[in-house]
């Protein structure tokens, strides 16, 4: 297809991508941002093998490498030791892995590819709706009723909140989950021997904590891991409110071996609280905008099966794929949502069918997990259907993603799933 004027709505991991792979592709590419400083938010996330397949096409995978830390496995148990979850991507395939990162580094790798693509970005564009202009193209109508565009294509990656996907023609689902996380990304201590391994305890499924190794910063060479804890939305203030003393007590007499962790949080500013919604929507595009929606505002998800910055790195990839292939932008739209309405269907049930055995309020479901959870990953057929799901490639209960030649090491550009776009060249 010609060379395309498309507006991006937001600089979070699927807009930054999104504006380096189409950047890539010889497209006129403008980032708009909410923020006056485009910034990450959030403390850590798991890079799955999908994800890291879609870096390595933009050649970040060495650099991810250099700042993220290595996770072989998953060890889940009860505060009182039982194991409930043991999955480790190596069963799947010998050179497997997740990687976890500081959301701060990923940031920085994707908006560094961006500026070196000269890509614009013009912040504190707070984007309220889509309209359609002359000749087929659209407008991006901000809160300050500012005009931006005329774009060929606007993609929307402003996440699970966004105002623009009310544009969307069909059943949009977005419901909020009624538990959400107290994140920190904290320094980890010499005493830590977990390195390789995504950590997490529970209580019952009111109770999760979590500590997942994320590599570095940039600018600072500290180790550091994602810590969280499990809290529900409408008890956010009351949590506040009992302080950090009594919060801290209470983390290390469920998990002793965390209370050096913790220490690092000092004043109730070294934590984040996020929320998270379950949302679907019918058809992640509107032709009659020439609108796109990828990341957390097609298919918001939990975080209980890591997926959601890799969802949205392979949206990036197959909307830019599909752009190249198409004679036309609708035809593109259309196959941008028929590459990915399998994948993304799957983690949304999945996500939607987990996460109350891991944040509810259930005792029964807590029982049910603790009981059946931990056979479950030694009887070998489950055992690899969870291998799957956790490395981002089903597309449904008996199909996955074709793993193809995935390189026995994530540090080339060659890694790559077959049935994701093969890169154009650099």
């Amino acid at each position: 297809m010609r060379n395309l004027r498309i507006g991006i709505v937001g600089a979070g991991t699927g807009g930054l991508a999104a504006a380096a792979f189409l950047s890539r592709d010889g497209h006129d590419v403008h980032l708009l941002e909410r923020f006056a400083k485009a910034r990450p938010v959030g403390a850590g996330l798991l890079l799955q093998p999908t994800g890291l397949a879609c870096l390595a096409q933009l050649g970040l995978d060495e650099r991810a490498l250099a700042l993220g830390a290595i996770i072989h496995d998953l060890e889940g148990r009860t505060v009182g030791g039982r194991r409930v979850l043991a999955i480790d991507y190596r069963r799947l395939r010998p050179h497997l892995f997740g990687l976890g990162i500081h959301r701060g580094s990923l940031f920085a790798l994707l908006h560094d590819e961006v500026v070196r693509r000269d890509v614009p970005i013009t912040t504190g564009v707070e984007a309220l709706r889509v309209e359609s202009h002359a000749r087929q193209r659209s407008v991006v109508i901000d809160r300050l009723g500012r005009h931006h565009g005329p774009y060929d294509l606007v993609v929307d990656a402003s996440g699970m909140r966004s105002p623009l996907r009310r544009a969307l023609v069909g059943r949009i689902r977005d419901r909020q989950f009624r538990y959400g996380a107290i994140w920190a990304a904290l320094p980890i201590t010499d005493a830590w021997p977990h390195r390789a391994t995504l950590m997490q305890r529970y209580d019952g499924a009111p109770v999760m904590i979590g500590v997942l190794p994320i590599g570095r910063l940039p600018d600072d060479p500290t180790p550091r891991c994602a810590f969280f804890w499990s809290v529900r939305v409408d008890q956010r203030e009351a949590w506040m409110a009992a302080g950090l003393d009594a919060w801290k007590a209470r983390v290390s007499g469920l998990w002793p071996e965390v209370a050096p962790i913790i220490d690092g949080v000092r004043v109730p500013s070294d934590l984040s609280f996020v929320s998270y919604a379950d949302v679907v929507v019918g058809r992640p595009y509107c032709p009659d905008l020439s609108l796109a929606v990828i990341g957390d505002g097609a298919h918001g998800t939990s975080p209980q099966l890591g997926q959601g910055a890799n969802l949205a790195l392979i949206d990036a990839l197959t909307l830019a794929a599909a752009l190249e292939r198409g004679d036309s932008i609708e035809t593109a739209l259309f196959d941008y949502h028929a590459q990915r309405r399998r994948h993304v269907a799957f983690y949304q049930l999945a996500s939607r069918w987990l996460t109350p055995f891991f944040q509810s309020d259930s005792r029964v479901l807590g029982f049910v997990r603790d009981a059946t959870f931990g056979l479950a990953s030694i009887v070998p057929f489950a055992e690899g259907q969870m291998l799957r799901t956790l490395a981002g490639i089903k597309t449904g209960i008996f199909s996955d993603l074709d793993p193809g030649d995935w390189s026995e090491r994530y540090a080339t550009r060659s890694l790559r799933l077959t049935t994701l776009p093969a890169s154009s060249s650099s």
